[in-house]
């Protein structure tokens, strides 16, 4: 490859050199004129691709060795200039000229030598490359159930998806109608449409997608990407490419390069389909720079939402508030009058909670459910509050205080608006795991799973959060890994609003947001500062390069740490969170990001945790030679990660360094390809899922040690062919899923031994031809399976066909959040 030709560090510094050499010769070399600029010309050519390869191969780590040849013709080249610096007309070095001469001209031959070399390699990795993307992300497996046989697919999972809508909408078919009428317009590129936040431009821009009309138009090529204040432009314009052509690109490229790619394709494919982009909430100032670059793309259509005006860019669409007869509708709808589930309050009251809303979609979904079931006396309170504010147009922040007074019917129910609150410690327009929030509701309020969930579910009743629709069977079992939630952000800026009410020292919550290395006045003022918040979040961007600041936070039980460097140093105040129960590591970039501490200890110090999350994090788990045990860790989650060999290869038992684990969760964890042995020594364990790892070919034939396991996951791993005979041992295992394992061919013979077993799943297991006979004996199981595979057990098992269920689960990615 090229980059073996041309690797190593500060190869660019050595070609810089030599140009350098060049100028600094001037007229003393005036007699090479000639020669001297054809070289100049090549290096001028070469210098900027030698500098990305650098930068490559920093990445990369390639050797020095294999840039010797090249760094010699450098250097060489540099002694020969200043040989040449000598001679003059009238000295007798004069007479050397034609030798030097010679010499450069072989010189600027071996460089163009090396240029063609280069650019043919160049082209040819590339298209390499290409061809390497489309198979780096397995998504989805699925059986070909009319041939009997399965095959797996790899797709890549565009990442500018047009979400579907969540629910009908109310007064939007005008607004439809008008945006059509003047984005189909010849000559028109771009239609920004503004209103304050809460005013439905987000719902909007979905209804406009999922029009019949629209979709004709468009066919396929219709983007939906949230911009929101903080926009990474190298990754709005690699996401769109990455939709468009079903690749997925390197996310070492510069702005201008996926620029350029982003040109080229859109180009190509608008010669033969039209293409619709829909960007949503941009903000003014240096976030609106996607606006510019797009602007410059004559080939595709721009539907923009936004807060503010871009009169640069096309003439303004104002959505209006919903007028008097939708605003009711909404709000009766929201309010579950319609069902007849609450009582009708008068019409005045009604008419005053409407006013006061201002006739804002999110404001009346928010409190018209808010209201939900409640007495005619809260109703009442709420609308006499409501009709004394001033116009929610003033500011966003009479907007946030109509909002807030859907929360004080939560007064009564302080576990859910302070579950609300904490929603505000993660990031702006990303999912949020549902696991995650359990993990959180378990620690600070002492709930359990299923206590959790009537949480979410309360929140999400009162519009406060956003059920992002998963698998139909995600949420079977307590398997909570594959369902995610959202929140609006005037609904996140709300919590933030009321976070900020307290001082830094007194509040629950401390939220850190942080701009490069641009570190809150207050932290770096204070050596320092105290805190005695419960939940800490902290969230850097990828320019976050800073030292910490030391800060004193004993109280933290949980710890929200939101990453887009690639590489990231643990805080080292972190060590004296001596009450730390959950710690939450998430990376919002395209790969991974390995997280290190000053003292290769990331998590030996923290004794007291209890669940940790990691997703999209290269970790060794426990790098220090002999860590110290969590004793108290009971749960641990990977998502998307890469695992260490450290972490394959302990010299210490798994045992004795997490002795009272019950829960363990692999999901997308690709170079997973064998579980450690070690784990099946944690016989306090009670549950394992390892799904969607694509490396898992075989289990430990020790997994009948955990005796005490009753949920064993194995989903979607395709390439796993069997299951250990020991497994018959799990004596209490009520659970047994292994739907989408594509290669497993056979069951352990005396299963029937697992008298507790009450569940497997086996739909999608396509090689696994025949059930031991064993398997009639298990008179509490309920097995799920594929039509066919139903077809053929009633036949040869008749016994069994009352256990039988038929399910055939629906594709659905949205849970990956990509």
């Amino acid at each position: 490859m090229a980059l073996e030709l041309v690797g190593g560090a500060a190869l660019g510094a050595v070609v810089g050199e030599l140009f350098k050499a060049i100028l600094d010769l001037g007229k003393r070399a005036i007699n090479f004129n000639p020669v001297l600029k054809d070289i100049s010309s090549k290096l001028k050519a070469i210098t900027p691709l030698v500098k990305q390869i650098d930068e490559l191969n920093d990445y990369l780590d390639y050797p020095k060795e294999e840039t010797e040849k090249l760094r010699d013709l450098m250097n060489e080249g540099k002694r020969l200039l200043l040989q040449c610096g000598d001679v003059k007309l009238g000295n007798l070095n004069y007479l050397k000229k034609p030798f030097y001469t010679q010499k450069l001209r072989e010189l600027d031959t071996a460089i163009r030598s090396f240029m063609d070399v280069l650019f043919l390699q160049m082209a040819r990795d590339q298209k390499k490359n290409l061809k390497m993307m489309n198979q780096m992300i397995e998504i989805i497996c699925r059986l070909d159930n009319r041939g009997g046989s399965s095959k797996a697919m790899d797709l890549i999972v565009p990442p500018c998806l047009v979400p579907p809508l969540r629910e009908e909408t109310v007064g939007l078919e005008k607004p439809v109608k008008e945006l059509k009428l003047k984005l189909f317009k010849n000559g028109v590129q771009m239609l920004v449409v503004t209103a304050p936040g809460g005013c439905g431009k987000t719902t909007l821009a979905l209804k406009f997608c999922n029009d019949k009309e629209v979709k004709d138009t468009f066919q396929e090529k219709i983007f939906f990407v949230a911009v929101s204040r903080k926009p990474d432009l190298k990754l709005i314009f690699k996401d769109i490419i990455e939709s468009l052509r079903g690749i997925q690109l390197p996310d070492l490229i510069s702005d201008e390069r996926a620029f350029c790619y982003l040109e080229l394709w859109l180009k190509q494919t608008s010669l033969n389909h039209p293409v619709l982009i829909v960007l949503d909430d941009v903000w003014t100032g240096p976030e609106s720079e996607v606006l510019d670059k797009l602007f410059q793309l004559p080939c595709c259509k721009i539907l923009v939402t936004s807060r503010f005006v871009f009169p640069r860019f096309s003439e303004p669409y104002y959505l209006e508030p919903l007028n008097h007869e939708n605003a009711i509708k909404l709000f009766r709808r929201a309010a579950s009058l319609d069902k007849g589930i609450s009582k009708l309050p008068d019409d005045e009251t009604v008419e005053q909670i409407i006013g006061g809303c201002k006739r804002l979609p999110l404001a009346l979904k928010v409190i018209g459910r808010s209201l939900s079931h409640r007495p005619t006396s809260v109703w009442k309170v709420t609308g006499r509050n409501l009709s004394r504010s001033g116009s929610i147009f003033d500011s966003e922040k009479e907007l946030l205080e109509c909002l807030q007074s859907s929360l004080d019917v939560l007064d009564d129910n302080m576990v859910t608006k302070e579950s609300f609150m904490d929603l505000g410690a993660f990031r702006e327009d990303q999912r949020i795991p549902t696991s995650t929030f359990i993990d959180i509701c378990t620690v600070l309020y002492k709930q359990d799973e299923t206590e959790a969930m009537v949480t979410l579910d309360e929140l999400s009743s009162r519009s406060l959060v956003n059920s992002v629709t998963t698998r139909q069977y995600a949420y079977d079992d307590d398997f909570y890994e594959e369902c995610f939630f959202t929140q609006h952000d005037i609904l996140r800026d709300l919590a933030i609003h009321l976070m900020n009410m307290e001082p830094i020292e007194q509040g629950k919550r401390l939220i850190l947001d942080i701009n490069g290395n641009d570190l809150p006045k207050w932290w770096v003022d204070q050596e320092k500062h105290p805190s005695n918040a419960h939940l800490m979040s902290i969230t850097t961007d990828e320019g976050f390069s800073s030292s910490w600041p030391d800060m004193e936070a004993p109280e933290v039980e949980v710890l929200i740490l939101n990453l887009q460097s690639r590489t990231y140093n643990l805080p080292g105040f972190i060590k004296r969170m001596n009450k730390l129960k959950v710690l939450i590591i998430t990376y919002y970039g395209s790969f991974l990001t390995e997280v290190t501490s000053e003292d290769n200890q990331p998590l030996d110090c923290l004794t007291s945790l209890e669940r940790i999350r990691f997703e999209r994090i290269s970790v060794p788990i426990f790098s220090n030679p002999n860590p110290k045990p969590l004793i108290n860790l009971e749960k641990i989650s990977f998502f998307m990660c890469k695992f260490g060999q450290t972490f394959m290869n302990l010299s210490t038992q798994i045992s004795d360094l997490l002795p009272n684990l019950l829960e363990i969760s692999i999901d997308f964890c690709k170079n997973l390809s064998a579980v450690p042995s070690g784990l099946c020594e944690i016989i306090n364990l009670q549950k394992l899922s390892i799904t969607n790892c694509h490396g898992l070919s075989s289990l430990p034939e020790d997994l009948g040690k955990l005796i005490n396991l009753k949920k064993l996951r194995l989903r979607s791993c395709i390439y796993l062919e069997e299951l250990p005979e020991s497994m018959t041992k799990l004596r209490e295992l009520v659970l047994l899923d292994m739907s989408n394992c594509l290669g497993l061919a056979k069951l352990p013979e005396k299963i029937g031994e697992l008298h507790q077993l009450e569940k497997l799943d086996m739909r999608h297991c396509s090689s696994l031809r025949k059930l031991p006979l064993s398997i009639r004996n298990l008179k509490k199981l309920k097995l799920l399976c594929d039509g066919e595979v139903a077809d053929w057990l009633k036949k040869v098992e008749p016994r069994l066909s009352k256990q039988v269920k038929v399910q055939e689960e629906e594709a659905n990615l949205e849970w990956l959040g990509l």
